[in-house]
Parts: structure tokens; C-alpha cells; sequence
């Protein structure tokens, strides 16, 4: 059986909700010449898409810093608050128990620090000349540092393998995100074993 949209007057199935044609609701009551209106109905579709990507528009300028390029925000530019300057890699080698063994560790003078030093590490990693990683070193902040007008040393780094670095990298932490980066060649004359 069929019958006839009474909007267009397209044959359709007599158990069809909507004509294929002009999407004519068969369902929709008039009651007191009132009409019980589905959401498809005078536009309202429309209507909630607009809603629906002008939401979906705000959410991503937000999460993109207001049209930036997604990597500031007000945290990240106060997170940068270390300043150092690399000025030596040292290293040596001793014997343990009749084992010889060898050790690098860096100097670096702290210019600025933050005033609260929990949350702040540092990692110091030692690379070769071909780039590949030696060996790093994490360490608390404030286990490094102390107010002192000279250099410090830190990311004391032993192995068995006789190491031979061409630079170091040092890396500001604060929860687990790298804030600051420093990268220095080493002089490889001020490491003892290799002279």
C-alpha cells in the first residue's frame, strides 16, 4: 500500500515517517492548533549545527592560546626561571677493588634560580661524537645548587667503559617537561684519562 504526501504529493509507503522528497513528517499532530514540532522540523536542524560548530570553533582558538602557536602559556613562561652557563666538563679515572672505572661530571656557573626549588630537576646527559648517548644523570635542583659566586659540579656520571664525550646537555625538569636546555662541547683536555 502507498499513500500521498499531502506537502507534495509524492507517492510514498503507507508505514513511511518522512516523504523522500520534501521530508514532510507523516508523525506530526495538530492538537488544538498547536503542532507538536519535530527537531528536523522549520530549520531547527540547521540551527543546532550552527550551534554545534561555532562550539566546537571556540573550543579550538582556546586550547590554541587565542590564535598562537600552541606552545605558550601563562605556566610555561614562568616554569623558565634557571640560567647557567656550562664553563667545564671534567672527568677522571680511579680504581674499585681492582676494577678501573671512570667519571665525567659537569661545572656550570647558576645565574638566576627560582626561589623554590621543589619540582625542579636536572639531567645531565653526555653524548659522543657521533651522537649517541654516553650516559645522563638526574638529579633534584636542590641538590645541586647553593648560593655560591662559583661553578658547580654535577651529573657525575661513572661507567667500566672508558667514555669519550664530545658534548653535554643539560636539561631544566619541572614535572616531567623540559623547560630550559643548555649544550656545551666539551674540552676534551680537561678530562684526565684521555690525556
Amino acid at each position: 500500500m502507498s499513500k500521498n504526501c499531502p506537502e507534495c504529493g509524492n507517492e510514498v509507503p503507507d508505514d513511511a515517517h518522512f516523504c523522500a522528497d520534501c521530508g514532510h513528517d507523516f508523525f506530526q499532530k495538530n492538537s488544538g492548533g498547536r503542532s507538536s514540532e519535530s527537531i528536523f522540523s522549520n530549520g531547527k536542524i540547521f540551527l543546532i549545527l550552527i550551534a554545534v560548530v561555532v562550539v566546537i570553533g571556540v573550543a579550538v582558538i582556546l586550547s590554541s592560546g587565542f590564535g598562537g602557536n600552541g606552545n605558550t602559556d601563562v605556566a610555561d613562561v614562568d616554569e623558565h626561571d634557571v640560567d647557567l652557563t656550562i664553563t667545564e666538563v671534567s672527568g677522571y679515572d680511579g680504581d674499585d677493588s681492582g676494577k678501573t672505572y671512570y667519571a665525567i661530571y659537569t661545572y656550570a656557573l647558576f645565574n638566576k634560580v627560582p626561589s623554590d626549588l621543589k619540582g625542579y630537576n636536572i639531567k645531565t646527559t653526555y653524548v659522543d661524537e657521533n651522537g649517541s648517548e654516553i650516559g645522563h644523570e638526574i638529579e633534584k635542583l636542590d641538590n645541586v645548587y647553593y648560593d655560591s659566586d662559583y661553578a658547580l659540579s654535577f651529573g657525575h656520571y661513572d661507567t667500566y667503559k672508558k667514555p669519550n664525550p664530545d658534548h653535554v646537555n643539560v636539561e631544566i625538569i619541572k614535572g616531567g617537561k623540559t623547560v630550559d636546555n643548555y649544550t656545551s662541547k666539551i674540552d676534551q683536555s680537561k678530562i684526565d684519562y684521555l690525556n
